[in-house]
Formats: C-alpha cells, sequence, structure tokens
C-alpha cells in the first residue's frame, strides 16, 4: 500500500541522492583543486637607463671608475633574480634589457635571458659629454614597450644617474617619466654616488616617490670609503617581488597573499 511505496521511495530513493550529491562535490573539489593549482605566468622585464655622461664619468678618479662600479652593481642585480615558480603556481620568468646615456643613448641589451645580458655590459664604456635624462627615459619607455608576448609583461626600469642635466630637449624629465608610468613602467630613481640634484632623482621616480626613490645608491661611503650598496639592489627587489608588491598585476599576485 503508501507504507509500503514510501518505504521503497526513501529506501532506494536517498542513498542514491546521497551518492549524486558525493559526486557533485568530489568533482566540484577536483575543479576547484585545479583551479587554486593552476599556473599563472608572470613575465617580467627590467630595463637598466644608465647615465654615463661626463658628469657621472668624473666623479671618481681614474676617469670613468664610477661608470665601471655600475656595471657591477647591474651584474649583482641581474644575478640575484632568477625564474621561479612562486608558491608552486606562480611562475615568474625574467627578461633583462639596458641602454646607457648622455647627451646620446646606446642600447647595449635587448631583452634577453640574465646570462646574455650580463656578457653584453662590457659593452658599456662612458660616453661623456652632456646629459639629456629627459631623452633617455624616452627612449626607454619605447624600448619597453615596442614589443609584447602574449602576456602582458610587468614592467620595472632602474635608472641609475646623478639627477643633473644640461638640457631638456626631450620636454623635460617630469613629462618623459609621466609617459613611461602612463604606458605601465615602475621607475625607481638611484643615485649613482652621493654626488646628485635630489629634485631631478624625484622627478625620475614613480609614485608613490618614497617606494620609488627612498635613497637608492649604488656607490655608499662607508668608514670614509665607497662601497658598493647591496642593501639597495635587495631594498628594490622586494618592491618588485611578491608578496610586498604593489606593482604586480592582479594575474601574478591574486595568489600570493
Amino acid at each position: 500500500g503508501c507504507f509500503d511505496s514510501y518505504l521503497i521511495y526513501h529506501s532506494f530513493c536517498y542513498p542514491l541522492i546521497l551518492i549524486l550529491l558525493c559526486n557533485c562535490c568530489n568533482i566540484f573539489t577536483l575543479l576547484m583543486s585545479s583551479c587554486l593549482t593552476a599556473t599563472i605566468y608572470c613575465p617580467v622585464k627590467l630595463f637598466f637607463t644608465i647615465d654615463t655622461s661626463e658628469t657621472i664619468a668624473l666623479q671618481e678618479p681614474p676617469p670613468g671608475s664610477l661608470v665601471e662600479s655600475i656595471k657591477e652593481f647591474m651584474k649583482m642585480f641581474a644575478q640575484k633574480l632568477e625564474d621561479e615558480a612562486y608558491r608552486g603556481h606562480i611562475q615568474i620568468t625574467w627578461a633583462f634589457g639596458g641602454l646607457h646615456f648622455s647627451q646620446k643613448h646606446v642600447v647595449f641589451s635587448q631583452f634577453t635571458n640574465r646570462v646574455s645580458f650580463i656578457k653584453s655590459l662590457n659593452q658599456i664604456k662612458y660616453l661623456g659629454k652632456g646629459t639629456y635624462i629627459d631623452c633617455a627615459l624616452r627612449n626607454m619607455t619605447q624600448q619597453m614597450t615596442h614589443h609584447y608576448s602574449e602576456i602582458k609583461p610587468v614592467l620595472f626600469s632602474v635608472v641609475v644617474t646623478d639627477g643633473h642635466v644640461t638640457g631638456s630637449p626631450c620636454s623635460g624629465i617630469k613629462m618623459a617619466a609621466e609617459k613611461a608610468r602612463d604606458q605601465g613602467i615602475h621607475i625607481f630613481s638611484v643615485a649613482a654616488s652621493s654626488n646628485i640634484d635630489e629634485l631631478g632623482m624625484k622627478e625620475i621616480a614613480s609614485s608613490p616617490v618614497e617606494l620609488y626613490r627612498d635613497n637608492y645608491i649604488v656607490m655608499e661611503i662607508v668608514d670614509g670609503r665607497p662601497r658598493m650598496s647591496e642593501e639597495t639592489i635587495d631594498r628594490i627587489i622586494k618592491v618588485m617581488l611578491p608578496p610586498v608588491s604593489p606593482t604586480l598585476p592582479a594575474v601574478c599576485s591574486s595568489l600570493s597573499t
């Protein structure tokens, strides 16, 4: 009768419903696990923009020695950055490039891997003459944005200079730096030595200036002697990389918190 039908329904349908629910839960768990462990590709381009004008080249005897120190600084910087899987599923890959400048600019490395970039540093010879920082920033922007891969990279530039200019034929530092930032380039302003024009250094830096200028320096004076600032390199890298980075886009940093 009706009671028997009720018992049959419950004895057959409830276990079936439970089985279906369990299967759905298992499928959902697998899908969530797959989503959470999917690799997020995060290409990063790092471009060095290096002042080799007369005011830099003649700061330390013999002429050009500060330029050689800057080359060692870039080498140490690049050696600290490796392609890596962050937290197992954010794949960070690095590409390095650079130019040096005075009144003109010379691209010493197109974007390449770390080993090739370090080899290219040997090509840098100081240019001397005057300093057009605005033109260097414009050329840096062109180099960094004229070609993208399928995944848009995160863009960083480390600009090493003293902030002094002898002319501004490319609309001035402030406008050139703003145009670079409009293209998504994050600019760190690094003093070659303690002999600087701080206003010029701050105009180069991205916002917030306290993060992208922050007294970064290549050669500091310690106990009366010049010494390369490895601390500057480490502090800049901490800004660039998650989890502290405010600069990596959401696609790269969403799972790093």
